[in-house]
């Protein structure tokens, strides 16, 4: 659940700033999905796009953890 919400937030938040570029520098939707998403070795998109992978995988890892716990939950001590 963990992994899918990342993967909502992410998505929506991008989709917003598309909307927002589309409607403030009047570039087409195509155009602005292109622009935000083509990759560069700059500092900043490096950064952002390490991030977002470091982010994902810490998702993975916390919903892995979790279905472990729910799946072998621990007996309470006598």
């Amino acid at each position: 659940m963990v992994t899918f919400s990342f993967l909502a937030v992410f998505m929506l938040l991008g989709s917003l700033v598309i909307f927002i570029d589309t409607l403030l520098f009047h570039y087409s939707f195509m155009e602005t999905a292109m622009n935000m998403f083509y990759f560069q070795l700059t500092e900043d998109k490096l950064i952002l796009a390490l991030m977002g992978i470091c982010g994902m995988i810490w998702a993975i890892v916390v919903d892995v953890r979790r279905k472990r716990k729910k799946g072998n939950p621990e007996q309470p001590h006598s």
